[in-house]
Parts: C-alpha cells; sequence; structure tokens
C-alpha cells in the first residue's frame, strides 16, 4: 500500500500480498451464481460494458449505473505497485464485473501523488471515458504499468502505444486528448480529492462512503469475503 503523511503522499512501499483464495474461489464456482444475486457474478461470466461517465463533482469516474444504491470507491494511483496488485489479482476484476452486472456503481479516485507519469495515465484515462473506453484501458495500464516502471514511468507516447491495445480507443479525438494534456484541469482535481480525502493511502475502498480499513487487507484480496461485506452493505442501503 502507498502511504501519505501531512506532508502529502509517499512513493515509497511494499505492494500488497495478493490471497491466492480468491483463485480458488472463483474455480470453484464456474459459471453459475447464488440465485439472483446480481453481487454474485462469476469472474468469467460475459456481461456486456458498463456505462462509463464523470460524475457531477468532476473528480470521480463512474462505471455502471450512476443511480445504484450501492456503491465502492477505489482510490488508486496508476504508477503504484499495490493498485496493480488489487486490479489484476485482488478484488478489482470482481468489482468492475459486479459494475458490468448492475450490482454496483464503481467509482474512481484518481491520485497522481507518484509523479509525472501518473499524471499523464489519469489525463488519458479521463479522455478513455469519452469514449466508453475507461474499463479497458485501465486494465492494459496496469498490465503493463511494472514494465513502465522500469524504464520510467508513463509518458504521452507509451500511453498511446499501450491505448492500441484496446480496439476503438485510437484516433485523432483521444490522441490529441493525451498528447496535450486536454484534462489537466481534471488530474488536478482529482489529485487534490485523493488528498482531501480520508484515504491514507492506495489502493484504499470505501463501501457507500464507509472506508475499509487498510488493516483488513482480506476485504481487498478474497472475493468471498468481500461480497459478503458488500451483501451487508447493500442490505443496510
Amino acid at each position: 500500500m502507498q502511504v501519505r503523511t501531512r506532508r502529502g503522499f509517499l512513493g515509497a512501499a511494499a505492494a500488497m500480498a495478493v490471497a491466492s483464495s480468491v483463485g480458488a474461489c472463483e474455480a470453484g464456482r464456474g459459471g453459475g451464481s447464488r440465485g439472483e444475486d446480481p453481487l454474485d457474478v462469476p469472474a468469467g461470466a460475459d456481461l456486456p460494458p458498463a456505462r462509463e461517465s464523470l460524475a457531477a463533482d468532476g473528480t470521480t469516474i463512474v462505471i455502471g449505473n450512476p443511480s445504484a444504491p450501492l456503491s465502492v470507491r477505489v482510490y488508486e494511483d496508476l504508477s503504484c505497485p499495490a493498485c496493480a496488485d488489487f486490479e489484476l489479482d485482488g478484488n478489482g476484476p470482481y468489482l468492475k464485473q459486479a459494475a458490468r452486472n448492475d450490482a454496483l456503481q464503481l467509482q474512481f479516485t484518481l491520485g497522481s501523488f507518484l509523479g509525472p507519469g501518473s499524471k499523464f495515465a489519469a489525463n488519458a484515462l479521463r479522455a478513455a471515458v469519452d469514449h466508453n473506453k475507461f474499463t479497458e484501458y485501465h486494465e492494459v495500464l496496469y498490465r503493463h504499468q511494472a514494465k513502465v516502471r522500469k524504464v520510467g514511468g508513463f509518458t504521452r507516447d507509451r500511453l498511446l502505444a499501450m491505448a492500441v491495445k484496446v480496439p476503438g480507443l485510437r484516433g485523432p479525438e483521444f490522441d490529441a486528448a493525451v498528447l496535450e494534456t486536454k484534462h489537466h484541469a481534471f488530474v488536478a482535481a482529482a489529485d487534490e480529492a485523493m488528498r482531501a480525502s480520508p484515504a491514507e493511502g492506495t489502493p484504499t475502498m470505501a463501501v457507500n462512503g464507509a472506508l475499509v480499513p487498510t488493516d483488513s487487507r482480506g476485504l481487498y484480496e478474497d472475493r468471498d469475503r468481500l461480497y459478503r461485506h458488500l451483501r451487508k452493505a447493500a442490505a443496510r442501503s
């Protein structure tokens, strides 16, 4: 987890370890589900893309139905190794599937406290929202994050090269938004929203506004534990 102090976020932290039980639980389910519970969506379910939008606050990217009563906010920095672990091997993929299954609205607050590369990446992801390609591009960036960090981080040219892996994303409008940092105001506002939030590091989740304690790592790693936590939150909403 990346941590911060009163002076701001610090970039030196260990990536979280992801529990192997996540894959085991998913493998046990196969293609089934628990009745009609939309939160119990299998990892391999073939679902249509979720709607992607920018919330009225101008700093939150929303995946799924923005009117869904159950919300999960994720605080991330695209250069954070622990965020990559969460999004690739932890509960990040489950949350995206749940949003695609209309079980919740998945909200992202993108900080950029780890340097210029994070700012370029946040700008490019905001541009991807305009093409309803945030979810796919978000995954691509995390899959290449470790390699990119070794060569100096995200740059505009590298972000465009990775965008080729998302069918339909590259084009004059998207390319210009990346090269000209069109959404610099969004990047600055989102980073400030991160700093003003109660989140003490990344990745951090908040369910219906209530932070998931950072010492409750199982909720970040174990699909079944998060599922039960979300069911309780949905019952209260």
